[in-house]
C-alpha cells in the first residue's frame, strides 16, 4: 500500500508539473495585480502632510520649515566639489571695545582667547547634538538655491552665516563666529586640528575629515589685494569667489565637497573671512552691487534680498 501511495503521489507530481520530455507544466497563468497603480499619476487622498519635525524654526530653516518644503535638486556630478582657481591647482587634483554692544564682532580667529575658542566649539557642539545643525548644512546641498557660480554667490552667503550666528547665539550670546584669514595665515588653525565633529545630515551621518594642503594652494595676501583692485562687482565677485573655492579645496575632505563643506567648524570661518572681505570691498566702492531682480534678488529659502544684504551694521554684525 506504501507503493502504491507513494505511486499516486508521483503521478499526481508529474500531472502538477509536467514531464521533464519538453511539455508544459500545469500551473495556472499567474492572476494579475489586484491594483495596478499608475505611477506617474498618483492619486490625491486629500490628506496633509504632517509637519516638518527635521525644521522645526521657521527664522532659521525659512521654506524648509513648512509642510510642503522646497523641492530637492541635487548638484550636478561636476559640481559636487569646490575647485581651486586655476593659479591655485597643485598636483594631483581632484574632483573691540568701541562698538555698539548690540553688534556681533567677529574677530580675526588669533584674537579669540582661549575661553572665546572653548565657546564658540562649545556652542558648535550643542547645536549639533540638539540636530539643529545638519538641517542647516542640508541647505548648502541643496543647489535649488544658485547660491554658487553666480552674482548671488557672497549675499546669499552672508544671510547663510547670520542664520548660523543666530543658532550658535541661542546656546551662548556671547558667540560670534570668528574669521580665518588663509591668505594671512598660510595655516590651518591650530585649535581646530582635533576637533572633527559628527553632523548627522538628509543623507546619514556625517564625520569631519581634512587632507590640508595636498590638492591646492591657499592663495595669498597679494591674490586678495588683486580681488580687491576690481572695480566692479561684476569682476569683484567671481575673483573672490575663486579665492574662496581654493580654500575649499586645500583644506581638503569635507570642506571639499558642497554636500558636507558646513559640517566643519572652518567653513563659517572661512565664510566669515569672505564675507569680511567683501565688506571691505563695498566701502571702498559704495553703490557697486549684484544684478539681481525678481525671485533671483530674494535668498530663498529665507526672506531677505540682495537689498537687505548691503549694510553688515543694519545685520547686526561687524569685524575687527
Amino acid at each position: 500500500m506504501a507503493n502504491v501511495k507513494r505511486g499516486r503521489k508521483e503521478v499526481k507530481r508529474t500531472r502538477d508539473h509536467g514531464s521533464h520530455n519538453g511539455e508544459p507544466h500545469g500551473h495556472k497563468p499567474h492572476n494579475p495585480p489586484y491594483y495596478d497603480p499608475d505611477y506617474d499619476n498618483p492619486p490625491d487622498y486629500g490628506h496633509e502632510p504632517p509637519d516638518n519635525p527635521r525644521y522645526p524654526d521657521h527664522r532659521i530653516y525659512g521654506e524648509y520649515a513648512s509642510k510642503k518644503p522646497p523641492r530637492y535638486v541635487p548638484h550636478p556630478f561636476e559640481h559636487m566639489c569646490f575647485k581651486p582657481r586655476k593659479d591655485d591647482y597643485k598636483p594631483p587634483t581632484t574632483c573691540h571695545d568701541d562698538h555698539d554692544d548690540t553688534l556681533c564682532i567677529r574677530k580675526d580667529h588669533r584674537m579669540l582667547t582661549t575661553d572665546e575658542q572653548n565657546r564658540f566649539l562649545n556652542a558648535f557642539t550643542q547645536i549639533n547634538v540638539m540636530n539643529a545643525l545638519g538641517p542647516l548644512v542640508d541647505i548648502h546641498s541643496n543647489a535649488i538655491h544658485m547660491m554658487h557660480g553666480n552674482p548671488r554667490f557672497l549675499p546669499w552667503h552672508r544671510i547663510y552665516l547670520l542664520r548660523m550666528e543666530e543658532l550658535l547665539m541661542m546656546v551662548d550670546p556671547t558667540v560670534c563666529i570668528p574669521y580665518w584669514k588663509s591668505s594671512e595665515e598660510q595655516a590651518f588653525p591650530s585649535w581646530l586640528l582635533g576637533f572633527t565633529p559628527t553632523v548627522n545630515l538628509m543623507s546619514g551621518p556625517h564625520t569631519v575629515t581634512r587632507t590640508i594642503g595636498m590638492f591646492a594652494l591657499l592663495p595669498n595676501v597679494a591674490d586678495v589685494a588683486t580681488a580687491m583692485a576690481n572695480g566692479t562687482f561684476n569682476t569683484f565677485a567671481p575673483a573672490l569667489e575663486g579665492i574662496h573655492n581654493s580654500g575649499h579645496v586645500w583644506v581638503g575632505g569635507s570642506m571639499a565637497s558642497i554636500q558636507f563643506a558646513p559640517c566643519d567648524p572652518v567653513f563659517w570661518m572661512h565664510h566669515c573671512e569672505i564675507d569680511r572681505i567683501w565688506a571691505e570691498w563695498q566701502a571702498a566702492n559704495p553703490g557697486q552691487n549684484p544684478a539681481l531682480v525678481g525671485a533671483a534678488a530674494i535668498m530663498d529659502p529665507w526672506t531677505e534680498t540682495e537689498v537687505d544684504t548691503r549694510d553688515i551694521m543694519a545685520l547686526g554684525y561687524s569685524y575687527v
